[in-house]
């Protein structure tokens, strides 16, 4: 994981918390929040042992001396309710983060705090969340080696009905007018505008379903970016 998404994950994570960090892979974010004495404790997991072994070979260098626990898991498997109070699982699609989620919903519900980045479906995933009781506090995009990339702060509670457009790029980015969310969307507009003219050109009648698919997505985005400029 870079430092600028390291950054922005940390940024959701209160002082003296202990933290799960699911699928820790070689225990970068662990590390980071007990040296810069962010996490009174970490419990790293992951599924596969090998990466876990690589954590803790580097925690034994340096001697013991930073609380960290590894545990082999599955998901959330390992972690019992009410034991942390922060969960991260980061750099996994949208699905398998609902799925470790919904398969340990009772340890998910008794975390204050869960912050998810997910790789991709990222719609899914907040459909999924408010549908279970969660409510979605915050959330920061960015882009990092040329992929965006959204970082959500997730919180037990309600929220009213989000519209199809905030599934897709977020409420609380579409609020805050996030810039980068701006970028993305022209990016994103560029690319299926480009498309749309190449469909056009063509003149294919068995291509008038995915013409009109996205000219309906460009208008979507028409709208978020020129709320931007109200």
């Amino acid at each position: 994981m870079k430092m600028q998404r390291l950054k922005t994950i940390i940024h959701f994570i209160e002082k003296n918390s202990i933290v799960a960090d699911i699928g820790t892979d070689h225990g970068v974010v662990p590390i980071y929040l007990i040296e810069e004495n962010i996490a009174k404790k970490v419990i790293a997991t992951d599924i596969s042992k090998p990466s876990l072994e690589k954590l803790e070979n580097k925690l034994q260098e340096k001697a013991g001396s930073l609380n960290i626990e590894t545990r082999c898991s599955d998901g959330l498997k390992q972690i019992l309710p009410f034991e942390v109070d922060t969960i991260i699982i980061s750099g996994m699609g949208g699905v398998l983060i609902e799925e470790i989620l919904s398969h340990s919903i009772e340890t998910a519900k008794t975390a204050s705090t869960l912050i998810l980045q997910p790789n991709n479906a990222v719609d899914h995933l907040r459909r999924w969340l408010l549908y279970n009781g969660f409510y979605i506090e915050n959330e920061k995009d960015l882009f990092e080696n040329r992929k965006y990339y959204t970082i959500l702060c997730v919180k037990r509670g309600l929220d009213k009905p989000y519209t199809e457009t905030e599934y897709k790029f977020g409420r609380r980015l579409i609020e805050n007018q996030s810039i980068v969310l701006k970028k993305y969307l022209i990016h994103l507009k560029d690319e299926k505008s480009s498309i749309l003219t190449e469909l056009n050109s063509i003149g294919s009648s068995s291509a008038s379903e995915r013409i009109n698919e996205l000219q309906k997505d460009i208008n979507e985005i028409n709208e978020v970016i020129e709320a931007y400029d109200s």
